[in-house]
Order: C-alpha cells, then structure tokens, then sequence
C-alpha cells in the first residue's frame, strides 16, 4: 500500500499491514462507487498511523549452524586460541568484528615480532610499536618515509619496545630520531651500519636502562654524541663502536667517559685515533673487562702488551692486523693469567703461530673469526636477538 501523496514519501516495501479491520471497516468503499471516489479513498488513511507504520522485530531464533559459539567463550579463552595464529592471520581476525579486534590488540600477542628482510610502511610501523611489541627485529628492513599529507613522523607517546634490532635497516635520519625520542625503555639496540646523528646519539643517551649498544659501521658519531653516550649509559655492559671512523677527539671522550661497568668492548677499526696512551687511561677505568677487540688499530706498540697484562679479568682479547707489535711482544701475554682466547688474524705467519701455541699452552689463538661483541645475532640463528626469539 502507498503512502498518502500529499506527503511527498516514497513508496515502502517493508512495513507492517497488521491493521485493525474494525478500524478500517468504515473506510471500504461500496461496490457501487464511481471509479474517481475509488481512488480518492484508496488514499485514505486506514487506522492508526502509528500502527501502519509500527516496525515489528523478527523474533526467530537462530537455527542450529548459526549459533556464535565464540560468544559463549571468555576473553581469556578466545585469547589462547588466537595466540597461536600468525601474525598475519591475526591481523585479519581483528576485522571480523568489534570483539575480535579488541581481543587480537591484546599486548600479550604481540610480544615479540620479526619483520626483517621487509619494506615496511611507515603507518604500518607505527601501528605495530602501538601493540606493545617487547622484543622487535627490523635487520635489513626498508622504512619508507609517510606520505606529506599524513602526520608526519608522529609516533605512539610511550614506546614499549625493550629489544630492538635496526641492523642494516634502510632509514630516514628524521625517521629514526623520531622513534628513538619516544623509545626510553630500550634495554639492548643495534643500528650497524645505519647514519646517525647528533640529535639521534642524545636520544639514545636518554635511555638510561640500555645494557647493550651495538652501532659497528655507524657513521656520524662525533665527539659531543659520543660523551653524551659514554656518560649517560651508566649500565653498559656491552658496547660495540668498531669501523664508525671515530675522531681522536671522539676516542678520548670514550675512554674518558665510558662507565666502569663496562664488560665487552670492540674499538676495532681506529686506524689512526686510538694510542698506547689512550689504551691505558681505558685500561685503568675499566676494570670490568672480559673481552676486548682492538683489532686493526696501526698506531698500538709493543707498550700496550704492558699495559694488558694490568688488567684484572681479560678473557678474550684481539689485536688482528695491529702491524708495529712486534710478535715477540705477545709472548708476555702469559703474565696476563686471565687470558683464554686470543685473536691475531692476518699478522703474522703459520710458522710464528705455532710457536706462540707453544709458549702460550692455556691460551686458544685465532678461534674466533668475527666479533660478537653487542651484536643481536651470531652465526646462523637468524629467529633469534640477543637469545631471544623473534618469531612464535
């Protein structure tokens, strides 16, 4: 039946024709009326309009297949299900309705995650960091820039993130400060072989909690970021700042500053910067230390074999292709009775290694091709940073 005209209404399809034929009763027209009369009274009102338009509910219950189970289940239940799906799969039950996506967010979740190898977007990142992700690897991932018209560079207030893993990542200098100056939480960090900055070595300084700092192959640390580094990170027990072409100014502000507590050092790679003098000024602060890697550092002498054997707890030492230490000099090092592994790669011949062998029966030579001092992964575990596992 169609609305009266003088409305304007459009006809409807889906309302109720339940009317009261009492109240209608008056209204049938006579067999006997003109065809005009008919169709003014087909416009007339029947009844009530409230009950002409009345909306009534379908109260049919639910046959048996349509039944939601989930909704019979708690949160916590629906949660140890979905911690066992993938990240990916994860994400899509977040759209299936609101419950599920409020369940899916749940920090729990999200603990830990591995996007390396992976062109990420910037939106997407932010996204994941405001999931409360602990544990978070991007080796070798691209973050593209956002896009002018969104909010640029705006990060979550209070990152989460304590295990971060930049490792040759490909990103903005604007990018990562941003990241690092909502980052205070950061426990161990990795940037090998990503540019770097003043502003971005003052944020890393802000994180007073940081253990482990490995920024080999960085570039653009100078003199006033690496002070601020060395004076800040009071809990450093790992640091690994080898082939970052510190300046001499940079080097003194490093073992002048460097926290006592410091027990892994890799100053590998000063050719020119780091001396016998400097060397003993480390030496003398840092007594905590277990292994150092001083390796292809040219300007070191014969003095500096001296100077190691006053330390109180070196275990692992390297001074590969250090070329004005004469190889008698070594022989020394047998005063130095904390010593377990030494490491003189490319310096002298088979020969001469052999009788070092000899005269220094306790001590492993050349063991260790490649330095694992800070870094987030060693050898062929790749699902792991730092001994902790990336993927679920």
């Amino acid at each position: 039946m169609d609305p009266p005209s003088n409305k304007g209404r459009l006809p409807l399809t889906n309302v109720s024709n339940n009317v009261n034929q009492r109240q209608c009763k008056s209204n049938v027209p006579p067999p006997h009326h003109d065809p005009l009369s008919e169709e003014q009274l087909k416009y007339a009102p029947h009844g009530s309009e409230e009950a002409f338009f009345m909306y009534r509910k379908n109260q049919r219950k639910a046959t048996y297949g349509e039944e939601d189970f989930f909704s019979l289940l708690s949160d916590e239940v629906l949660l140890h299900i979905l911690k066992w799906l993938p990240k990916k799969t994860l994400l899509s039950c977040g759209q299936v309705n609101r419950r599920f996506n409020r369940v899916s967010k749940d920090e729990t979740l999200w603990y830990r995650l591995d996007l390396s190898n992976r062109t990420l977007q910037f939106d997407g990142l932010v996204e994941v960091l405001s999931r409360g992700v602990i544990v978070l690897r991007l080796a070798q991932t691209s973050i593209v820039n956002p896009t002018p018209d969104s909010n640029y560079l705006e990060f979550p207030a209070c990152i989460k993130v304590q295990y971060l893993d930049l490792s040759m990542c490909t990103v903005s200098v604007a990018v990562l400060g941003a990241l690092l100056a909502n980052c205070r939480a950061l426990v161990k960090l990795s940037l090998e072989n990503v540019p770097l900055d003043g502003r971005i070595c003052a944020e890393i300084a802000e994180n007073r909690k940081l253990e482990a700092l490995n920024l080999t192959m960085c570039s653009g640390i100078d003199a006033t970021g690496m002070r601020l580094m060395a004076k800040a990170l009071t809990r450093l027990h790992s640091l690994n700042v080898s082939w970052t072409s510190l300046s001499a100014e940079a080097v003194q502000e490093l073992v002048r500053n460097l926290t006592p507590q410091i027990v892994h050092l890799n100053l590998s790679g000063c050719r020119s910067t780091l001396t016998d003098e400097k060397v003993a000024v480390l030496i003398k602060r840092c007594t905590k230390l277990v292994a150092l890697d001083l390796s292809d550092c040219t300007p070191l002498t014969e003095v500096v074999i001296k100077t190691l054997c006053k330390a109180r707890k070196i275990e692992y030492l390297s001074l590969s292709r250090c070329y004005n230490i004469p190889v008698t000099a070594y022989l020394n090092l047998t005063e130095l009775k904390t010593l377990r592994f030494l490491d003189l790669f490319g310096l002298v011949s088979d020969q001469a290694i052999a009788t070092l062998k000899n005269s220094l029966v306790d001590i492993g030579i050349n063991k260790y091709y490649h330095s694992s001092v800070a870094r987030p992964t060693v050898g062929t575990k790749r699902t792991s940073i730092w001994g902790l596992r990336t993927r679920d």
